[in-house]
């Protein structure tokens, strides 16, 4: 697909041009795909739903960087748009955040946020957070942006620091070279204070159904003030939901026939993966005689 300077020079641009950005979460070259084929200009990857489809486990600071990023390349060759990757703490200390760089740059995302969690990181909706130091973050962050070696690498550092906590501390981040803060509010009151507090773009992730952002849009939340709105868990409850559902009927009924759920068709799948681009590579390097 398109080269990575380019996805991140892509991304910049939007970021200038967009009020705001909407980055639906993937977390393999599948749901990539769907994401990009439905339109959406950038994309996000979710640790939570990595560690689903890679281990089977929650988001229990279990997934290797090696594990990770193997995906994260997968994903990038899939799509054309910017992918803005979770690179969950760095995978350890400033040193381990410098190799995180280096090997998420090498994947070709155009962006990653590395979050201020105590190590080994874990779901906030699982385990109430624990955050290192606000020194200790602000040296991941210099080490990060140090690292870089392509100025449009877009660096997002998040916090889960309680409310008033976590908002000194995105200022502080920003100050120390992060283009952009990712901020976990608890509540809708949460959410509509941060943008007056926080003096920089903002990253925010949205949950169906958690009280937080109900009944608001990623536009109602651009309008509030945020830069780029994740959906970072609902493609994975989704995907998991149909896949449940099927297998359901098939243990009932041992065929698949008159399944009462939704399915592409064969063609329309291969369509949809590529077939014609493998088609037409065959044709001109004479696979298809």
């Amino acid at each position: 697909m398109g080269s990575a300077s380019a996805a991140r020079k892509r991304l910049r641009k939007l970021l200038w041009e967009r009020k705001y950005l909407v980055a639906p979460c993937g977390y393999d070259a599948l749901s990539a795909k769907a994401i990009q084929a439905a339109g959406f200009d950038i994309m996000g990857t979710t640790g939570y739903g990595m560690h689903g489809v890679i281990l089977g486990t929650p988001d229990t600071g279990l997934l290797a960087i090696n594990e990770e990023v193997t995906m994260l390349k997968n994903m990038c060759a899939a799509v054309d748009i910017p992918i803005l990757a979770d690179a969950e703490g760095g995978y350890g200390n400033a040193l381990n955040v410098i190799r995180t760089i280096r090997e998420y740059e090498n994947a070709g995302v155009a962006g990653l946020f590395i979050e201020d969690q105590k190590q080994p990181p874990n779901c906030p909706f699982i385990k109430k957070a624990e955050v290192i130091s606000k020194e200790e973050m602000i040296g991941k962050i210099h080490a990060a942006v140090d690292t870089r070696t392509d100025e449009d690498m877009l660096i997002i550092a998040r916090t889960d620091a309680p409310f008033e906590e976590g908002v000194e501390r995105c200022n502080a981040y920003l100050e120390a070279g992060a283009d952009m803060v990712k901020i976990l509010p608890k509540s809708k009151e949460e959410l509509l204070k941060a943008p007056k507090l926080i003096n920089g773009p903002i990253h925010l992730g949205l949950y169906v159904n958690k009280g937080i952002n109900d009944g608001m849009t990623a536009k109602d939340c651009g309008e509030l003030g945020y830069k780029i709105m994740t959906y970072p868990v609902s493609s994975l409850f989704a995907q998991t939901y149909a896949l449940q559902h099927y297998f359901k009927y098939l243990k009932e009924n041992e065929t698949d026939e008159g399944y009462d759920g939704n399915m592409i068709s064969f063609d329309e799948y291969l369509k949809f993966i590529g077939v014609d681009e493998i088609k037409a590579m065959g044709e001109k390097y004479g696979l298809n005689d």
